[in-house]
């Protein structure tokens, strides 16, 4: 789906490949999926705290994502549309889970401790350092370091100002930093 202008391939807009899906072009929607893709199963993992479910819930994000695409007023916002579908997904999937726990209470302790189990070890502190942050913040990392967009792409994904987007970075990296040594 990219288009050649002068000697080299610039990448279509998140307007064009929407307005490309709603005309019918489902290789635009996968296009899209690509892009956002590992930012929103970031977004899902920190929710989840693991990979299955947190790859479950990007699938249903995007599904209804699609579902929706009609409805989106500014197709230029779709990273940040998206983004807020995972948030609300991951909500709605935190609340579901919670009744699960309730009406399973015998198994709230060895859910426990599976979870203190998988934070031994290095990565395991700085995931659940990372799960501490603000969601602004945890999403000004996982889309500049994770997910190694340039910080012009993750402040325009996240709707940041260019001061900003370098505000909530640095904050996150000082709120990691003292997370961390504790």
């Amino acid at each position: 789906m990219a288009r050649l202008e002068g000697p080299e391939l610039v990448a279509p807009s998140d307007k064009m490949l929407v307005r490309a899906v709603l005309h019918g072009d489902r290789t635009a929607y996968e296009e899209l999926y690509n892009r956002y893709a590992p930012l929103i199963r970031a977004v899902c993992y920190d929710v989840a705290g693991n990979l299955a479910d947190a790859q479950g819930l990007a699938q249903d994000v995007f599904m209804r994502a699609y579902d929706k695409l009609e409805h989106l007023r500014e197709p230029e916002l779709f990273g940040r549309w998206i983004i807020a579908i995972a948030r609300n997904r991951c909500k709605e999937w935190r609340r579901e889970k919670t009744r699960t726990q309730e009406k399973r209470a015998g198994l709230n302790e060895a859910y426990a401790a599976s979870a203190d189990q998988s934070n031994d070890g290095q990565l395991g502190k700085l995931r659940s350092a990372i799960r501490k942050l603000p969601a602004k913040e945890r999403l000004a990392l996982h889309t500049f370091y994770l997910q190694e967009n340039s910080a012009e792409d993750a402040r325009r994904m996240l709707g940041f100002s260019r001061s900003g987007f370098y505000r909530v970075l640095e904050r996150a990296r000082k709120r990691l930093a003292v997370l961390l040594s504790q």
